[in-house]
């Protein structure tokens, strides 16, 4: 697993943060000031929202798709619902649907 380290001072933290600040205070914001206090002033580590890890290596594959106007990079996931037949997609530009190339 990459990024070990910055998992669990960052991850962990923040979400044992939520955990301490439930058991002392209650129902509050969830990132509000006393989330912030139990980050910083508790467990000593910045009080951020959102991770900064590096993610290329664990990027899916996408699948090339097109319309009349362009070509579409599509996820997996909106891959699969198109082959499962759960969803269709269309061209936020000319409207078409998204065929498979």
């Amino acid at each position: 697993m990459e990024n070990v380290d910055a998992f669990v001072n960052e991850v962990v933290s923040h979400e044992l943060a939520h955990l301490l600040v439930w058991k002392h205070f209650g129902r509050v914001a969830p990132h509000g000031k006393e989330w912030k206090w139990m980050m910083e002033s508790v467990l000593g580590v910045p009080a951020r929202r959102t991770h900064q890890f590096e993610l290329q290596s664990v990027r899916r594959n996408t699948f090339t798709y097109r319309c009349k106007c362009q070509q579409h990079q599509l996820t997996v996931r909106r891959h699969n619902r198109i082959v499962r037949g759960e969803a269709t997609y269309r061209c936020v530009h000319c409207g078409e649907p998204l065929i498979a190339e």
